[in-house]
């Protein structure tokens, strides 16, 4: 007699072939390869030092990559998420530099990053402005606001306490904001994947007439995708000043494109719909790994560029390849 449960459950190959395909195991399978070709070439790579510092580069493209991860899957992008953290972080260091309590200065950064994200949503969402030149306009914005507030300059007058705060190592060596990165990565990935509200955002990404006939406030989450987006950018920018110390004009400057080009390689399509933080998350991983190793064979790092733009573009004709098989 044949076991039913047998019948209905296919072969192993077709399985492996199954999870292959997946785009996070695909690039966790690529950053495995990277490192080993890399340990290969150099026995610094493994050592703890190396990793941990990579670790500590990806951490704050991680925060914001999580964001963008959401924009994506609701369909849309978000080019405005460097200068929100560049001007996050010079408001920051600005008012800590008049004398201001931390609790202010943290108050003034939550709330230019939240006017970004509350401008871009309701431009977006309720006056119905394409994405991509609505988010250009405010990067420029942003980007001459911070030199507008700093007029150039840099800041320090950070308080030891706070740096302190973020660059502790408690556990294994590793600073706190790296754990802080960790941690919310894994906390907005555990909620698109389980969480009804947010479970949402692939519906609207999928098909925005079927989610409105579904019942969903689809012009609402449309503006909570944008504002998400620019809280975890505002948060990258006070991990990033705790971290360095600082603030500089420069703080965020091309971050977007570096966090999208991680999110699409990680397999957020380009069309809304799909794509997870683990895989977002991966993709910054890969990037900066393929930089720390071009550092430790001291090759030019301009060919991280020439790299990644390769994997983005396969990663698109992968995309659009999976979506015309399903159309057929």
């Amino acid at each position: 007699m044949t076991d039913s449960s047998a019948l209905a459950r296919p072969p192993a190959g077709l399985r492996w072939k199954a999870l292959i395909r997946q785009r996070e195991v695909a690039i966790l399978l690529l950053i495995l390869i990277v490192g080993a070709v890399a340990s290969v070439l150099s026995p610094f790579f493994l050592t703890w030092a190396n990793l941990s510092n990579v670790l500590i580069a990806c951490s704050v493209e991680m925060i914001v990559a999580a964001g963008l991860a959401i924009v994506l899957i609701s369909g849309g992008i978000d080019l405005s998420v460097g200068s929100i953290m560049g001007v996050c972080a010079i408001a920051l260091a600005i008012v800590l530099d008049a004398g201001a309590p931390l609790w202010a200065a943290l108050s003034v950064c939550l709330l230019a990053g939240l006017a970004f994200g509350v401008a871009n949503g309701t431009l977006i969402a309720y006056a119905g402005l394409n994405p991509l030149v609505l988010t250009l306009a405010t990067m420029t914005i942003g980007r001459s606001v911070v030199f507008i507030l700093s007029q150039g300059y840099s800041f320090a007058s950070i308080p030891q306490g706070f740096k302190s705060a973020f660059n502790a190592t408690p556990l294994f060596g590793l600073p706190n904001l790296v754990w802080v990165s960790l941690g919310v990565t894994a906390a907005l990935g555990v909620l698109l994947q389980r969480n009804v509200w947010f479970r949402r955002f692939y519906f609207l990404g999928g098909s925005e007439v079927a989610a409105i006939r579904a019942g969903i406030d689809t012009r609402r989450l449309k503006f909570m995708a944008y504002v998400i987006a620019a809280l975890l950018a505002t948060l990258a920018a006070i991990v990033t000043t705790a971290r360095l110390g600082s603030a500089f004009p420069n703080t965020g400057s091309g971050l977007e494109l570096r966090v999208i080009t991680a999110a699409v390689i990680g397999g957020c399509s380009i069309y809304g719909g799909k794509g997870t933080i683990l895989g977002a998350a991966l993709g910054v991983l890969l990037l900066n790994l393929i930089n720390n190793v071009l550092v430790i064979l001291s090759l030019s790092v301009y060919w991280q560029g020439v790299a990644a733009g390769l994997i983005l573009i396969l990663a698109i004709l992968t995309d659009i390849a999976n979506r015309r098989g399903v159309r057929r």
